[in-house]
């Protein structure tokens, strides 16, 4: 016995313990890490448990998942701990090392150095743990389990295997596919019996109809939502050259990789030689081109092809390493064998260096809780919600939900923001900095539709944050009774085969009892948001309208053209002063209004980098030669301006110039609150000026400015707010 067959055992417990202390002390580091689309799959695993279905949103049947296994495993969880997040990060690790365990199935062909050096590779990796948490390691697991027991020769559990590889993801398919064309290969030189053969096909297609006969029973489709969302067929070659991108973003650092990556050719062609290794090489080979194909890419798709490639690599370079050795002096073996270890120790260290430096989530991780927990806590169950993020705020949110990618909505055929927002027209927008958020919160048409509620920001999220929870302003149901001032909301479905044109304009008029126009609006279809001219999909589209109502009290008719259709409907305008919570102020500027009362349509409490909304009630008391303006402020107990709303009345449409003696006037503004506005109560300002000098009209008591009857409290939605 020589001394490195002496060794053997030395070299079994201690890279036992090593590997052991390796995955312990990542996952650790990796505690409180998560990626937003493992939630999407715990939505569906929590709903399941409480009663509501495989479904995200319920009494939407959809597959918004693509790991049915994996959402059934977090089900049986979810009844244990309603910690979702760390059960799957710890469940992640046990993973890995059970993995680790069926490396070495390499070991009729590899010394334990070779197969030591792969599971140091493997746990080492930060692929593994930017993956933790995900179905990802879950995979792994059973695609090394299914190859371990294909080459012990157990073909019809190996199959069987296969088939739940398919029910994790359904790219396990390429499992059985590589090991029924080994199978065939086998049967047709003889080593394989026919039957075998047969029964494993079986096996694995019985195993495997059962989650697609359900799916298709149950969801209306085979394959999930997210297939469709994804997937780019022959668009170009993005899983290599992303997955150059991922390399060097987790092995940039890492020297040694890159010679690592040299030895995946020597292994493949090792493995290739060896039937019972075989399958190693053929479905990295067949996954790699399946991947190429769909043209689809994300770094978990890569992690269980990065482990075959790790184990090929280790097994490539003990082929180097035993040639070097047999070329060179024996008494060299030694040397070359400490060179390899060096090249390994340095490898592992690099690699776990790398990895820490990912172990931190990405701040708008905490971002999205807190949205989604602020959601649950301070808006109406039947809320409905947009957000391009899904995972994480729909948890928390537990809100019907609409994500802009279209991951649990079929009917998304446009994956863009503007597209999602004026199709669907949620109660509830969230708009971040990233993608095409930023840009679209601030467009003309989403300020009509909608107005910030809150903003919640992270401290270093600067990718992400602020993240601003904007309300829909108008209701989608025409109310029958609307305070004086208030825009009324006309609404309309207009539903469109695949290639008809969609309508050009929508119209909206209010009329007298006798058919005559007291006001009116037009916008162009979908304020032009949709992509092209023509339905490009069979379409169901929310189309919305606001029409003043800078109308005395009384009863009006209302007809709406929207595409063929043309609605009516009849609305009871009331005066301000019938509001529940109007104020009285009678307060006389002579030379100008009376101001009657106030009301807080929304009432007396805000969110820090949300709105206030507030209507005045106008007399006019004098046509003026010129026009003013009113100053609305915001102040703080020691009158300090916080936030302000100027301008003229009814935001411009009408002048002190030409108003209507004996006509009220109500002004309803909107006052922008900071988004780090402290909570505390707050005082509103208001008093007219003259905007071209800043000369401000006294009132009657010969005051330039009244405080008015009413307290704002404001609230700051930090973490105490969620509880």
């Amino acid at each position: 016995m020589n001394a490195f067959s002496r060794m053997t055992p030395v070299l079994r417990i201690g890279g036992s313990l090593l590997i052991a202390a390796l995955v312990v002390g990542l996952v650790a580091a990796f505690w409180e890490y998560t990626q937003d689309d493992v939630f999407i799959t715990y939505v569906y695993s929590r709903n399941l448990v409480e009663g509501l279905g495989f479904v995200f949103n319920p009494g939407e049947q959809v597959q918004g998942t693509t790991t049915p296994l994996y959402t059934l495993l977090m089900a049986g969880v979810y009844m244990l701990t309603p910690d979702l997040l760390h059960a799957g990060n710890a469940l992640g690790g046990v993973f890995l090392l059970l993995s680790c365990g069926l490396i070495w199935l390499l070991r009729p062909h590899a010394d334990i150095l070779t197969r030591l050096a792969a599971c140091l590779l493997v746990v080492s990796s930060p692929l593994i743990y930017v993956s933790l948490g995900m179905e990802t390691l879950l995979y792994t697991l059973l695609l090394l389990f299914g190859f371990w027991l294909w080459a012990r020769r157990l073909v019809i559990p190996a199959l069987l295997v296969a088939a739940l590889l398919t029910w994790t993801r359904a790219d396990g398919v390429v499992l059985g596919g590589t090991l029924g064309l080994l199978a065939l290969w086998d049967a047709a030189r003889g080593r394989l019996s026919p039957g075998r053969m047969v029964a494993a096909g079986l096996v694995y297609a019985l195993v495997t109809a059962a989650w697609f006969g359900f799916a298709w029973a149950y969801f209306g489709t085979p394959l999930p939502n997210t297939f469709s969302a994804k997937e780019d067929s022959l668009g170009g070659l993005r899983f290599i050259v992303d997955g150059i991108g991922f390399f060097n973003s987790f092995y940039g650092n890492n020297p040694p990789a890159l010679i690592g990556l040299l030895f995946v050719p020597v292994g493949g062609w090792a493995a290739w030689r060896r039937p019972d290794l075989r399958a190693l090489s053929l479905w990295a080979l067949l996954y790699t081109l399946g991947y190429t194909i769909l043209n689809t890419t994300a770094f978990w798709y890569y992690t269980p092809l990065a482990i075959v490639l790790m184990m090929l690599a280790a097994l490539g370079a003990q082929q180097v390493f035993s040639l070097l050795a047999r070329r060179l002096k024996h008494a060299d073996a030694p040397l070359i064998r400490l060179a390899a270890v060096g090249l390994l120790a340095v490898a592992v260290g690099l690699s776990v260096a790398r990895a820490l430096d990912f172990a931190a989530p990405p701040p708008r991780v905490a971002a999205y809780e807190r949205v989604g927990r602020w959601i649950n806590a301070n808006t109406p169950a039947e809320a409905t919600l947009t957000v391009g993020d899904l995972g994480i705020m729909g948890y928390h949110a537990r809100r019907h939900t609409v994500d802009s990618p279209g991951l649990i909505v079929p009917d998304m055929y446009y994956k863009n923001d503007a597209y999602a927002v004026m199709k669907y027209k949620t109660d509830l927008v969230v708009a971040t900095r990233y993608f095409s958020w930023a840009a679209i919160s601030g467009l003309d048409w989403f300020r009509d539709h909608y107005m910030p509620l809150v903003q919640i920001s992270e401290a270093g999220d600067v990718e992400f944050s602020p993240m601003i929870i904007f309300q829909r302003r108008l209701a989608l149901t025409p109310p029958q009774v609307i305070a004086q001032g208030l825009d009324l909301p006309l609404t309309c479905i207009v539903e469109r085969p695949a290639g008809e044109p969609l309508p050009q304009t929508t119209r909206a008029r209010l009329m007298t009892s006798d058919g005559g126009t007291l006001a009116q609006a037009q916008q162009e279809f979908l304020r032009g948001v949709y992509p092209v001219d023509v339905a490009a999909y069979d379409e169901r589209l929310i189309e919305q309208i606001a029409l003043p109502l800078d109308v005395p009290p009384g009863q009006y008719g209302w007809e709406l053209a929207c595409g063929d259709r043309v609605q009516t409907g009849i609305v009871t305008v009331q005066p301000l002063a019938q509001q529940q919570g109007y104020q009285p102020v009678d307060a006389d500027w002579p030379d100008v209004a009376e101001l009657g009362g106030v009301w807080l349509p929304d009432g007396d409490q805000t969110w820090s980098g949300g709105t206030l909304r507030i209507a005045l009630d106008w007399q006019p008391l004098a046509i003026t030669p010129t026009d003013y303006s009113v100053f609305l402020h915001l102040i703080d107990s020691d009158g300090r301006l916080i936030a302000q709303r100027d301008g003229p009345p009814q935001s411009g449409r009408i002048s002190t110039v030409d108003w209507s003696l004996g006509a009220p006037v109500a002004d309803v503004r909107y006052i922008s609150l900071p988004p780090d506005l402290p909570a505390n109560e707050y005082q509103l300002v208001i008093g007219w000026y003259d905007w071209r000098s800043d000369a401000r009209l006294l009132l009657a008591d010969d005051t330039d400015a009244l405080r008015l009857p009413v307290t704002i409290e404001n609230r700051l939605p930090d973490r105490s707010s969620l509880r």
